[in-house]
C-alpha cells in the first residue's frame, strides 16, 4: 500500500485487502491479521499452503470506487469489476482483443449499447482468466463468450485450449449503479455453483446484498 501515490489508490487497496481477509475469515477459523499469501508461477495470489485453514479459493478486484471479492470451497474462481460509465474505445479494443465472434457481435451495436456489453464481456474474459491463474499467458481472444437472449442473459462459453468448457460457471452481475461485475467459477467435480452476495457493514457484521443480475451460465444457482 506504501508504494502506491495516489490517497485514492492507497484507500482502495486497504479497503479491498480488508475486505478479502474478513471474507476469508468468515469461512474459515483465522482471525483476519493472520492470513499469510503466495503466489503462483504467474503471480495468482493464493493462501499459504503451511497455513492450517480450509480449501478455499479467493479473488480480488477493484475499480474506482469499489472492491469486490470472490471465496468459493474446493473450486477455482475469479472475480473483475469495471466502472461502466467510464470512456473507453470500446470498437478499437474488442477488435484487438476480444475473439472474431465476440467483435463481430459487439460491432452491430450503436455506441452506448457498444460500451455498455463491452463492459459485460471484459469482466466475463477477465474473470476467467483470473480464475485460470495464467496470466498474460493465455491470450483474451483464444475463448469466447455468447449471450443468448435478454437480460438476464444465458452465458455460454467456448475455448480453444480446453475439452472442458462445459465445466466452467459465469454469473454476471451489477454490484451498483454504474459498475458490473463478472465471476468465473471451475468446480471439481462439476456440479452447481450457488452464488451469495454480502455487503460488509462498518461494525464488522455482513448483510445481504440486492444485485442484478445480468446473466448466469448453466450450473448456476442464486441464493436470496
Amino acid at each position: 500500500m506504501k508504494r502506491l501515490h495516489s490517497p485514492a489508490g492507497r484507500r482502495l487497496f486497504r479497503a479491498g485487502h480488508t475486505l478479502l481477509r474478513r471474507a476469508l475469515s468468515c469461512y474459515g477459523k483465522i482471525p483476519p491479521e493472520a492470513w499469510r499469501f503466495v503466489e503462483n508461477a504467474h503471480g495468482k495470489p493464493l493462501i499459504d499452503p503451511d497455513l492450517d485453514s480450509p480449501t478455499l479459493s479467493f479473488s480480488l478486484a477493484h475499480t474506482k470506487g469499489l472492491a469486490v471479492v470472490a471465496v468459493t470451497g474446493g473450486a477455482d474462481v475469479g472475480v473483475d469489476v469495471e466502472r461502466a460509465d467510464r470512456f473507453v474505445d470500446a470498437a478499437r479494443l474488442a477488435g484487438r482483443f476480444f475473439s472474431p465472434e465476440e467483435a463481430a457481435v459487439l460491432h452491430r451495436f450503436n455506441p452506448e449499447q457498444l460500451r455498455e456489453r463491452f463492459f459485460l464481456y471484459w469482466t466475463l474474459k477477465e474473470s476467467y482468466i483470473k480464475a485460470r491463474g495464467l496470466g498474460l499467458s493465455l491470450p483474451l481472444d483464444s475463448f469466447s463468450f455468447h449471450l443468448a437472449g435478454e437480460i438476464p442473459f444465458r452465458i455460454g462459453f467456448s475455448a480453444d485450449h480446453t475439452n472442458g468448457s462445459g465445466e466452467w460457471r459465469f454469473a454476471a452481475i451489477r454490484p451498483l449503479p454504474k459498475y458490473v461485475a463478472a465471476l468465473a467459477v471451475h468446480p471439481a467435480p462439476a456440479g452447481p455453483v450457488r452464488i451469495r452476495c454480502f455487503n460488509p457493514l462498518p461494525s464488522g457484521d455482513i448483510s445481504p446484498l440486492g444485485v442484478e443480475f445480468v446473466g448466469w451460465s448453466g450450473g448456476v444457482k442464486i441464493d436470496d
